[in-house]
């Protein structure tokens, strides 16, 4: 029997849709897990049956986060982190990527493979070179010193990502612009940039990721438990003598949901960027 055109579409449609199911569910489960497991007592964290639902559940990890973790301070730091790296790295790289794609010149193609080879080194390699400037310019066990060290890994990213995106944005557009008397920094801020949302927005969302998640340079640099970020705050659950499973359980919750809400805000740009960014 020979199967039509269509109904080979259809068969190849369902089955991409039911794989990407079961991917979807079992990346979904550790989450399930750490938030059913952030509600629950002590006591039936640690019994012998852990999927069985418990009579009881709790706010009390969410509380000590709070009052015994200090993940208010916390809290406020990351998002300093964040927010600094989202508007240096995009500030920076999006001037640098614009430049790239406009006004490129001899080696100009070199500049830039240095700048990928430079992102692909490990973070771990840049950690003792970045501790020695840091110390010598006063800014260890400082926020800035984070901010500083992220950013100086995020900004190759940022340059790759953006500079297609400008690529795209017709030249006819910004030279009507500048007969109209704009300046070239008002043609791009005024016309490139609307135009290259989908790109600026993938940005945006990489940069703030970067720097809410990372763990190297905060673990690295500060030492003072009133300005670190979340990440090192979930370190501080761990103790030589006990772990607070709960507390741990509910601290990644609170570190997972604005990155996964500012996922679902921008799903719209980021889908538009990959199907025309690259």
């Amino acid at each position: 029997m020979t199967i039509s055109y269509h109904a080979r579409k259809r068969l190849g449609v369902t089955a991409s849709g039911a794989v990407l199911t079961v991917v979807a569910v079992l990346m979904l489960v550790p989450m399930a897990w750490m938030a059913f497991t952030s509600f629950k007592l002590d006591a039936d964290i640690f019994t012998t049956t852990p999927l069985r639902i418990p009579e009881a559940f709790t706010l009390e990890h969410y509380d000590n986060l709070f009052t015994r973790f200090h993940f208010g301070s916390s809290f406020l730091n990351s998002t300093l982190i964040a927010v600094a790296t989202v508007v240096l790295s995009v500030g920076i790289g999006g001037l640098a990527a614009y430049g790239f794609a406009r006004y490129p010149w001899r080696g100009s193609g070199v500049a830039l493979a240095f700048l990928m080879v430079a992102r692909m080194v490990t973070p771990a390699a840049l950690v003792v070179p970045l501790y020695v400037i840091m110390q010598s310019v006063g800014l260890l066990n400082s926020v800035s010193g984070v901010i500083v060290g992220v950013t100086v890994l995020n900004l190759p990213f940022v340059v790759w990502i953006l500079k297609p995106f400008f690529e795209t944005v017709p030249k006819e557009v910004e030279e009507a612009a500048e007969l109209d008397g704009l300046s070239p920094f008002a043609v791009f801020f005024r016309i490139v940039i609307p135009l290259a949302l989908p790109g600026i927005m993938t940005a945006v969302l990489y940069s703030f990721l970067a720097g809410w998640t990372d763990l190297l340079f905060p673990m690295t640099f500060i030492t003072d438990t009133e300005i670190m970020p979340l990440t090192s705050s979930l370190l501080q659950m761990q103790t030589g003598y006990k772990i607070y499973w709960g507390e741990l359980m509910a601290g990644g919750i609170v570190l997972t949901l604005p990155a996964v809400v500012l996922c679902f805000a921008l799903q719209r740009y980021l889908l538009r960027g990959l199907r025309s960014g690259f």
